[in-house]
């Protein structure tokens, strides 16, 4: 009779490992292919309506920008040239580059954010244009035309954020380099920032990164779900692992800030609600080294902060104490 209740009980755990095993198959593979594959289900969601007048403000800036974006990449012409390089894992990745008539040794390599493009890279490529720096701008992995599965978090893109500028100090071994990124783009910025970057890279612009993909990802399947982080992100990531070949929780850019003695300016709009101002807080917080900057503006979305007055005046200004090289 016991051996029986043994064997039953045996049974049952068999049972009870198998339909855990299923559980977290289908379950993690679900939201890591919406999660981490392009076109599978996630984007960037569309924040809570705004119908305030500074909104409206900063909508028909965004509509004028998007105007002057298409007139500016006419007149540039010839002068953005496309690029490709290789990634540490073998992957074509593609880009452009964009330099100015008279040579100088200004560069910004501009990272895009989670499902965008070059297209929202080349509203700031613009200004910086202008402002007489060259400019790089490129596809991050498993973005249009650049090759690969699955989507980094800042993980693998710090890596070719790092590539990136390694073939760009081979072009111009004299370039004083800027970093530009944009919510995951700044994720991407602020891990490569941890990294033993060449000496050519001068400082950093964190534009609404976020501090830890974990508790984003959490506040995603609270608002888009309402699920709870416990059991679904854990099964995520484990299947993170068997399929894209990393951790979630490795895309921390709070720890890679920790360990960054560049200088790094901050941005953030308080009323994000994707990525919670307090992430920025977070991330200036935990940076121990080195100069930093705060730069909050009371109104705007998510990525919105480009849109408003004193923008790209504050990111002169920061940038001015380590340059050196002229623009004219």
């Amino acid at each position: 009779m016991k051996e029986k209740r043994r064997k039953g009980c045996l049974y049952g755990l068999v049972i009870i490992l198998l339909l855990l095993g299923l559980a977290t198959y289908g379950v993690g593979s679900y939201f890591v292919n919406y999660a981490l594959v392009p076109q599978q289900g996630a984007e960037n969601r569309e924040e809570v309506v705004d119908r305030s007048a500074d909104q409206l403000v900063i909508d028909r800036a965004r509509d004028k920008e998007e105007e002057e974006r298409a007139i500016w990449l006419d007149q540039v012409g010839e002068r953005r040239q496309p690029v490709t390089i290789q990634s540490v894992d073998g992957l074509k990745l593609y880009g452009h580059q964009i330099k100015q008539d008279k040579a100088n040794q200004r560069w910004v390599i501009i990272v895009h954010g989670y499902q965008s493009s070059e297209d929202e890279s080349n509203l700031l490529a613009r200004h910086f244009d202008e402002a007489g720096y060259n400019v790089l701008t490129y596809s991050q992995r498993a973005h249009a035309s650049s090759q690969g599965k699955y989507i980094g978090m800042g993980y693998f893109e710090k890596d070719d954020l790092l590539a990136w500028t390694k073939w760009l100090v081979k072009e111009d071994p004299e370039a004083e380099i800027v970093y530009h990124g944009t919510s995951m783009g700044g994720a991407s910025v602020l891990m490569a920032s941890g990294l033993t970057l060449p000496k050519q890279v001068k400082a950093i612009v964190s534009d609404c990164a976020y501090s830890s993909t974990w508790d984003i990802f959490a506040s995603e399947l609270k608002w888009r779900f309402n699920l709870p982080a416990f059991p679904i992100l854990y099964m995520a990531e484990f299947m993170g692992r068997l399929q894209a070949g990393y951790d979630i929780r490795w895309a921390e850019p709070k720890d890679y800030v920790a360990k960054s003695e560049l200088p790094i300016l901050f941005i953030h709009t308080e009323k994000d609600d994707f990525v919670p101002v307090e992430m920025a807080q977070e991330l200036y917080a935990s940076k121990k080294q080195g100069p930093k900057e705060l730069f909050l503006l009371q109104v705007g979305g998510h990525a919105e902060a480009k849109f408003q007055s004193g923008y790209y005046e504050r990111i002169e200004a920061f940038l001015a104490n380590y340059l050196s090289s002229n623009r004219d």
